[in-house]
């Protein structure tokens, strides 16, 4: 599947400069700028051909997320904040994947009739789409989540429609057994599904944990798209 390809793709690109920048400044104590790489990155596509199958925006996307890593680490050193740890290598064991590539020329489309969103190198891919919008498709980001399951992200710029005054205003509480009350009586109900899935989790947990090592991988994948229904 050419998804889980640029996946492995994405990450070995990243891999690969990240340890070269890493071995450049231990030898020269130099470091290497993004343009730098991205030139490197053309060689390697003709010493290595499966690196030209995927995507090539999500390639250089990786490079720069790489970059701004770098520049973040840097940045956080400065300021003395913590927070912001060195570049990692990224583990093809992590149950989250994702890449993100650039809309030119038409090649991300979402057709809302058909149920369907044409991305790079993939063609048109039926998919379910959350809600409609109108704007211009900047970029989209493919991910895989630990239910198994594929989304889609789109970045979209749209025009910014400014509400009419009306010189008034409104008071809001945040409750307990309802989730908003307005000033004016307006009632939202809580749909209490995070404190049910919650319950769910915990259930299994303790199923798990009286389990068999051999026998616990049916309760580990429900436990895996639970977390997920809860983020």
């Amino acid at each position: 599947m050419l998804i889980n390809k640029t996946f492995g793709c994405v990450r070995y690109v990243y891999n690969y400069f990240l340890a070269m920048r890493i071995e450049l400044y231990k030898t020269e104590n130099k470091s290497l700028s993004y343009s730098k790489c991205s030139k490197l990155l053309t060689q390697l596509k003709k010493e290595k051909e499966w690196l030209r199958e995927p995507d090539k925006f999500a390639l250089q996307n990786s490079l720069k997320d790489l970059d701004t890593a770098y520049q973040n680490f840097f940045r956080g050193n400065k300021k003395d904040n913590k927070n912001q740890g060195f570049p990692k290598f990224k583990s093809k064991k992590n149950h989250y994947q994702s890449y993100r590539t650039n809309f030119t020329s038409n090649n991300i489309e979402l057709d809302f009739t058909n149920n369907k969103i044409k991305l790079p190198k993939l063609g048109w891919v039926k998919c379910k789409p959350h809600r409609k919008f109108t704007g211009k498709i900047l970029s989209a980001t493919i991910s895989k989540v630990p239910s198994g399951k594929y989304f889609v992200s789109l970045n979209v710029e749209c025009e910014h429609e400014e509400l009419p005054k009306n010189n008034s205003a409104i008071g809001l509480d945040l409750g307990i057994s309802d989730l908003l009350i307005t000033s004016d009586g307006e009632v939202f109900k809580n749909n209490k599904l995070t404190y049910k899935y919650e319950k769910k989790l915990a259930k299994l947990q303790r199923q798990l944990a009286k389990r068999q090592k051999r026998s616990n991988q049916h309760i580990k994948s429900r436990i895996k798209r639970i977390r997920h229904s809860l983020t």
